[in-house]
């Protein structure tokens, strides 16, 4: 969720763990991913596009970023540590833009983006959990937060966010909830002791 203090725990994360593991973002990560971010969520006119628009270039800058970073850094034997997937995609494109008819297209882009030529997918979602009217509360009152047209949504948007990660979370890989509603130390002591008992580092 936004105003989660997702950035903080990742933070908090890059200072434990030097050694064999990236740190990227989604969308992002390479230099053309980062492109598309600029493009859909900084652009004045990204706010007037289609969900569906916004849907797909998501997908595009994740088959950047797997291609260019992701799997190359698997394959050297390094972790690789993501703010932000593709549940967020599902959450943020599906439930909270209201298109659920979107669900088709995003299994086929799934599946094309990381079951070819060798790739995998995330092996762990870690989501921070917030109330809608908390998460909507934080993002509008942050003074350091650059809003895009994203965050300025009303609250039933940020709820059915939230019922997106939800159903995310039945339906997909491992998923595991943290409540962001902690400090965050102990949001970080949570999220090391998932870690731990995944063994993903």
């Amino acid at each position: 969720m936004d105003g989660s203090g997702k950035g903080v725990q990742l933070d908090l994360l890059r200072r434990l763990l030097l050694k064999n593991t990236v740190f990227t973002q989604e969308p992002g990560g390479t230099p053309f991913a980062e492109e598309i971010r600029s493009l859909v969520r900084d652009n004045p006119l990204a706010g007037q596009s289609t969900p569906l628009n916004n849907f797909l270039l998501f997908w595009a800058a994740r088959e950047e970023l797997v291609e260019k970073l992701v799997m190359p850094s698997l394959y050297a034997g390094k972790n690789v540590f993501s703010d932000r997937g593709y549940s967020s995609t599902y959450a943020y494109q599906i439930y909270g833009e209201g298109r659920r008819d979107l669900q088709v297209l995003f299994f086929m882009l799934r599946a094309e983006v990381f079951r070819k030529d060798g790739r995998w997918q995330p092996e762990l979602h870690i989501i921070y959990d917030l109330p809608p009217e908390v998460a909507r509360d934080r993002v509008m009152k942050d003074a350091k937060r650059a809003r895009n047209h994203f965050d300025d949504r009303p609250l039933e948007y940020y709820a059915r966010v939230r019922e997106g990660f939800k159903k995310f979370a039945y339906e997909h890989e491992v998923v595991e909830f943290v409540d962001a509603t902690q400090t965050p130390e102990a949001m970080h002591a949570a999220t090391r002791a998932i870690l731990r008992e995944h063994r993903v580092c």
